[in-house]
């Protein structure tokens, strides 16, 4: 193991010693695990428990180093939003089960939630490929999870939540990161356009619950045709239960990118999708505030891509997957454009 892994492995061990009682357990082959939002390894826990011995394998995921543990960076209150929902009674919503999650620095130095590893595939990019059948059974497995996501209560997990953020506060946090003044301007000359539109035509009532946030192919894992796990719950919230549609529409339509292979080859057209999950949902939307959702997501994920390409290249987060995103981002602005009409 890497010099990083060994001493992880050491810490785990002394954790998980305290935390089941099991002096003899122990914390073996720790590997990282891709991604491009936080830092995850991948370990085995094996231990006596109850006398019986077992080996089982795990997922820490540690905010990165020196940066404050706020906002996407508040790893323990992911792993509060995903213990909250794994307790939600026949709420089919699907998360990997949480073991411990803690906010303290005693253990690992930054805050940190511990969860199974869950085993699945992705038909994202870099992933295996899916057929055309199952593509069409992941993607209704899909639109039901997040049907089943945004029934919920939200007033009994606004604890782990947080407070309702409204759309033109959803608009103008997106915005301060384009403000940036090292952000390439080349990227995001059409965003002021895009945004005075948006702003322009927010939907007056729309509907509001629980939202993932990052609702899209890549944070969906899949095993035999079943959703087994939804992850990255980062930029999760209450708010307007449609950005997650709008989400997994934009990732699921070619015309935002100008690189193939970004949408999964098989996947569903965007207007398919919305008609599933308009059908899971037990409720129409009028085709016109879909679109709206729709041009949001370009806008989020083009101030996201202009940020965190920003980061890379300054060295401050290196991810060379934003180089390959950022070639699209001013098609993503463009394409908003486009769906407003």
């Amino acid at each position: 193991m890497r010099a990083d892994s060994i001493q992880l492995a050491q810490r785990l061990t002394a954790f998980i010693r305290e935390h089941t009682a099991d002096n003899e357990a122990r914390v073996s082959e720790v590997v990282p695990l891709p991604g491009h939002a936080g830092v995850s390894y991948r370990f085995l826990h094996e231990g006596l428990g109850a006398g019986a011995a077992r080996s089982e394998a795990l997922v820490i995921r540690l905010a990165p180093l020196g940066v404050p543990p706020i906002g996407p960076n508040d790893i323990a209150r992911q792993g509060r939003i995903m213990a909250a929902l794994a307790g939600a009674p026949a709420s089919r919503v699907a998360v990997p089960p949480i073991r411990w999650w803690g906010e303290e620095t005693k253990w690992f130095g930054r805050p940190f939630f511990i969860a199974d590893f869950v085993a699945g595939d992705k038909p994202a990019l870099g992933e295996r490929i899916f057929s055309p059948d199952e593509m069409r059974r992941c993607s209704l497995a899909t639109v039901e999870a997040a049907a089943a996501l945004h029934r919920l209560d939200w007033r009994s997990y606004s604890e782990s939540f947080g407070a309702v953020i409204g759309l033109a506060s959803e608009i103008a946090a997106w915005d301060r990161l384009l403000q940036r003044p090292l952000i390439e301007k080349k990227l995001i000359e059409r965003s002021p356009i895009l945004r005075a539109r948006l702003l322009a035509a927010i939907p007056a009532t729309p509907r509001v619950g629980c939202v993932h946030g990052d609702f899209q192919w890549s944070n969906c894992l899949f095993k035999d045709g079943s959703l087994a796990a939804i992850i990255d719950w980062e930029l999760a919230h209450i708010g307007a239960v449609m950005l997650d549609l709008g989400w997994l529409c934009m990732f699921s339509d070619r015309g935002c990118w100008v690189t193939g292979d970004l949408v999964p080859s098989a996947c569903p057209a965007p207007e398919e999708i919305a008609e599933s999950y308009q059908g899971a949902a037990g409720e129409r939307t009028d085709d016109n505030q879909v679109r709206w959702f729709r041009a949001l997501s370009c806008f989020r994920f083009g101030a996201i891509t202009a940020f965190n390409l920003m980061l890379h290249r300054r060295g401050k987060r290196p991810d060379e997957m934003w180089e390959t995103f950022a070639l699209s981002a001013p098609r993503l602005f463009e394409r908003g454009l486009e769906l407003l009409g």
